[in-house]
């Protein structure tokens, strides 16, 4: 078997950010003007290259949307926070995106709703490849120095787990808060680091190319927590039902090939991710992560809670239909379903 050749940073960076085949940025979405919801003839859809949007890959490759007559632009961006702001100004129509800035945003009155699930869990607590570690858990972390993303989905998790189990993250530990994979990944080298957030598949992926190796998983400490969801922005959905609605068939159809077709997932996630097929294979296999199309009230309003206690949102309630079943339920109901798939 071929020796896999580590990459440098700048090209670990590349691969994460830079989409497959399709290459669209933030910038070239542009802006919409009031009228253009009912006129748009493309839906700007969001995304991350990250596994957890496993169901809009999929259905992207098996032609979900083009078969019920949509035009769909799917959009890449680095991160969350401006997919939420695409979706919020009108730029996107839809989005998908992580849990820690979604729940926030719609517990702040902004023109957007959480339409639906697409995964839970999702991210790898790491420590670096080459050099020991005692990090097994969150009690590991008492005075030790933590790179995450800051306000990412599993900062979120790991921080509020250390407060419930009585470490102040902000006075029992050194959270060092970064912007850009690559820093972390220099950190980690260096050895100014002892731990770091990754979302898969990037954990995956610098385990694969021996820069970080997984401690522990997000779902070790929190199971089950949100992750990506689904968001509208709610003046499109509201002029377009019809359009809003085919697109949830998309993500549910996606959702329930991913089931029977095991293979195909690992190839769409691949391409969409840009990273070697058996990598993707091992965060699925081991489950690394898990999908799920359901809102989860109950788990979203914690973790809302959660962001709240570590001072990034302000109030933990909800906006009205800040968390809207409603194209889930004009979906299955289309489709002839009972009630959502399954969880993979």
């Amino acid at each position: 078997m071929k020796k896999k050749k580590k990459m440098n940073r700048r090209q670990f960076v590349k691969t994460s950010l830079t989409t497959a085949g399709v290459a669209f940025t933030a910038a070239s979405v542009g802006p919409f003007v009031a009228t253009s919801f009912s006129k748009a003839k493309e839906i700007n859809i969001g995304y991350l290259k990250a596994t957890h949007h496993a169901g809009l890959f999929v259905a992207l490759e098996q032609g979900f949307y083009k078969d019920q007559g949509l035009k769909v632009k799917p959009v890449l961006f680095a991160g969350s926070g401006d997919i939420g702001a695409g979706i919020v100004s009108g730029a996107l129509q839809v989005g998908y995106m992580g849990s820690s800035p979604s729940i926030g945003m719609v517990c702040r009155d902004v023109p957007m709703s959480i339409v639906s699930g697409s995964a839970m869990e999702s991210s790898a607590i790491v420590v670096p490849y080459n050099r020991p570690s005692n990090i097994k858990g969150v009690q590991d972390l008492r005075g030790k120095r933590i790179g995450p993303i800051r306000a990412a989905t599993a900062d979120i998790v790991v921080r509020y787990k250390m407060l419930k189990g009585g470490i102040d993250p902000f006075k029992d530990a050194t959270v060092r808060n970064f912007s850009h994979v690559q820093d972390i990944l220099t950190g980690l080298e260096k050895g100014d680091l002892d731990c770091a957030i990754l979302w898969e598949p990037w954990a995956t992926h610098a385990e694969a190319l021996k820069y970080a190796k997984p401690a522990f998983f997000s779902g070790d400490i929190w199971p089950r927590h949100p992750c990506c969801r689904v968001a509208y922005n709610n003046s499109w959905s509201a002029q377009n039902n019809d359009l809003a609605t085919k697109v949830m068939i998309g993500q549910v159809r996606g959702f329930m090939h991913i089931k029977t077709h095991y293979d195909d997932n690992i190839k769409a996630n691949a391409k969409w991710c840009g990273i070697p097929e058996e990598e993707v294979n091992i965060v699925f296999k081991e489950k690394r992560q898990r999908l799920t199309l359901d809102l989860d009230p109950e788990g979203s309003q914690e973790f809302a809670v959660a962001t709240k206690a570590l001072g990034i949102i302000e109030k933990a309630k909800f906006q009205k239909d800040g968390l809207n079943p409603k194209w889930q339920k004009q979906a299955l109901s289309k489709l002839g379903l009972k009630k959502l798939p399954a969880e993979l």
